[in-house]
Parts: C-alpha cells; sequence; structure tokens
C-alpha cells in the first residue's frame, strides 16, 4: 500500500531540509520501544538501559506507544525553521495550541488515523470512543490514552519533563557525537534540490520510493493508504541515522491549519539509491565501463583531486582528463568542490553503490 504525494505544484523552495534532534531522539525511543525490528542496535540499547534509573525507565515505558508503530507527529519539525536546538524543538511543543497537540497524542495513542477526527476534549461521546479503541488495543494505551483524557496539559507536563530528562541522561552526549553525519547529509540533499526538482529529491531517499515523472508524482510503500496533494504545502525533510529500515512520513491535512508541515523522515543510510530509469543506468555503466575513465575513478574514490593531479598520476594530457570529468559529471557520478582558485573533484559513491541495487529493481520490475 503506498502514500503518494502529487507534487506537481511544489517547487524545491517549498522544501526544507534539516536535521531535528527531537525527531533523532524519538527514533532512538522507537529502537527502544521496538528492539526486535533494530538487532543491529543491541549493544547500544542495553547500554541506554543501563544509564536509566527504574523511575526513568518506567516512565519511557509508560508513553512509549507515542513512538511505537505509528510515531507523535508532535516530536518532529513543526515548522520549517533552518535549524532549532532541541531547547528550541521542546519548547515548540510546549507552545503548539493543545488542541493540535491532543490531536496528535490522539492518533499516537491508538496507533494510526481513526475514521473521524476524535474531539476528546469537547465531545463526551468521542472521549468515550476514543477510550474503547484503546482498551481494545493494549493494557498500556488504555493507561496512557486515560491519562490524556483526564488531564491533557499535565499529560503534555510530564511527557516534556522526561524528554528533557532522557535527553540529558542518554541522548545528548550521543547526539554530540554522532550528528555530523546527519549534517552532512542534510547539505547533500540541499545540494539536490538547488539543481533539481522537488519530485525527484523526495524519490531519491530510498529505494522504497517510486518517481512517476509524467504526473510529478512520488510514492512510499507504506502499511498505509493515501493521496495528498501537495500544492500548497510546505515540506520538510529530515535525515536520521536511526530510523532505517523505516521511511516516516507524516501527512495529516488536518494540522494543515496550524501551518505543520508535511514530514519525511529518511535513513541516510539509503540516500544513495535513486530511481533511474533502466537507460541511465545502462549509461551512467558505460561510463564507467571505459577503461581509461575507470583508472580515473581510482584515484576519485577516497580524495578530492584536481584535473592537474589527474593529469599528472595518469601522465595524460589535462584536456583528455576534461572530458573524462564532463562525461562523469554529466551521467550523475562526479561532485566538485571549490577550494580557492582550485576546483577539485570527486566521485559519487553513494550514487556509485545504488547502480548495482537500480540495475536490479529496474529488471525484476
Amino acid at each position: 500500500m503506498p502514500i503518494i504525494f502529487d507534487l506537481t505544484d511544489v517547487e524545491p523552495t517549498n522544501v526544507t531540509v534539516r536535521v531535528s534532534e527531537m525527531a533523532e531522539m524519538m527514533a532512538m525511543l522507537h529502537c527502544i520501544a521496538e528492539p526486535g525490528h533494530h538487532l543491529e542496535l543491541s549493544r547500544e540499547l542495553k547500554a541506554i538501559d543501563a544509564e536509566m534509573s527504574a523511575q526513568l525507565r518506567r516512565t519511557m515505558r509508560s508513553f512509549s506507544p507515542l513512538w511505537a508503530r505509528f510515531r507523535f507527529r508532535a516530536l518532529m519539525p513543526l515548522n520549517t525553521s533552518a535549524y532549532q536546538s532541541f531547547d528550541s524543538e521542546l519548547a515548540t511543543v510546549a507552545a503548539l495550541p493543545l488542541e493540535a497537540f491532543v490531536q496528535m497524542s490522539v492518533q499516537a495513542i491508538i496507533g494510526g488515523r481513526s475514521d473521524r477526527t476524535l474531539d476528546i476534549m469537547n465531545d463526551s461521546s468521542d472521549r468515550a470512543d476514543f477510550l474503547e479503541i484503546c482498551r481494545t488495543r493494549s493494557e498500556e494505551r488504555e493507561e496512557l490514552g486515560a491519562r490524556l483524557a483526564r488531564d491533557p496539559e499535565l499529560f503534555r507536563q510530564v511527557l516534556i519533563a522526561f524528554l528533557r530528562t532522557f535527553h540529558d541522561t542518554c541522548f545528548g552526549a550521543r547526539w554530540e557525537s554522532g550528528s555530523a553525519r546527519l549534517k552532512a547529509s542534510e547539505v547533500e540533499v540541499q545540494r539536490r534540490l538547488s539543481g533539481g526538482s522537488a519530485s525527484t529529491v523526495l524519490a531519491s531517499l530510498t529505494p522504497g520510493a517510486h518517481f512517476f515523472p509524467q504526473t510529478s508524482q512520488v510514492a512510499y510503500d507504506k502499511l498505509q493508504n493515501a493521496f495528498v496533494n501537495g500544492s500548497g504545502r510546505k515540506f520538510v525533510l529530515v535525515p536520521s541515522v536511526l530510523t532505517k529500515p523505516h521511511v516516516v512520513v507524516k501527512y495529516d491535512d488536518e494540522y494543515a491549519g496550524y501551518d505543520i508541515p508535511i514530514i519525511v523522515q529518511f535513513p541516510i543510510s539509503d540516500m544513495g539509491a535513486v530511481n533511474r530509469s533502466i537507460h541511465e543506468i545502462q549509461n551512467q555503466m558505460a561510463v564507467l565501463a571505459d577503461s581509461a575513465r575507470l583508472e580515473l575513478c581510482r584515484h576519485l574514490v577516497n580524495e578530492y583531486c584536481t584535473t592537474s593531479d589527474l593529469s599528472r598520476r595518469l601522465s595524460i594530457g589535462a584536456p583528455q582528463v576534461s572530458r573524462h570529468l564532463r562525461k562523469l559529471r554529466e551521467a550523475e557520478l562526479l561532485e566538485s568542490i571549490r577550494d580557492g582558485k582550485m576546483v577539485k573533484h570527486r566521485l559519487r559513491m553513494n550514487v556509485v553503490y545504488s547502480i548495482g541495487y537500480e540495475f536490479l529493481t529496474r529488471i525484476v520490475k
């Protein structure tokens, strides 16, 4: 089942790319709540568990429906600001209109979208329906739902206090040591946006996306079915180290009245897998197969090189090197940066690595 975005009228200027410490912390909380989905993190999760007090662990478990399968929208970027610190993101959650906070909480606690909006703050019948849905899902959801219905603002205050404590105890130091990878991916996706369309960029974030160029539509394979018109909406793309194998998509129309953007949180390890046509893949393979160009690529794998560096190393003229570099660039296999008066080049390894996957994907469809 797919979530399909119609991006016909969505310009790259409507798309923001930003790291989010809050969203990444929720990804960590999800991994703790669903360790069977993230076996590669088992050692790290054990270390985190050892750092928590018994009280912090109990509080985390009581809120765990918020970051289980259906992630809590309030803990993802609520605006399109270029950057917010963790304290600023937490303050934004605290300042979110209570009605919106409660709607988001209701969805997360029941673990999905209901057939209609449940106004548990003002409608006793909706409140009873909500609690019944929670009861049928699990005991922990029933208990958490009852806490929300009893006093929504107190629910928010206790949650915020937990998030701050968990951040200071378990997450903050890990963020400081690991956020550089996320910031690098932010720069890469921004680069793609500056030279491409919103649809091609959103399709490039994961091999689970499907791009339909004739209609500027992008589909993500999810356990949901939805068609979302992106016209007039803002998008925020959030890189994550921890969310793999999930791509988290939040698009709900009922929040648009609060000027809350659509979210796509994607694993950075999947970034290189771009949906390309079989002809584009054939061209890239042909460009790489040229023997002289292949020898050139060996020098472009591990470091940036100037044209003169490559000319000297390969004992060929600079004009010939430039022609090879142009072929690589036209095939989107080369990145170039300016360093003072020099221009340095390097192979785009994420794209090269993805060729095999994309080739198999195209021929088995």
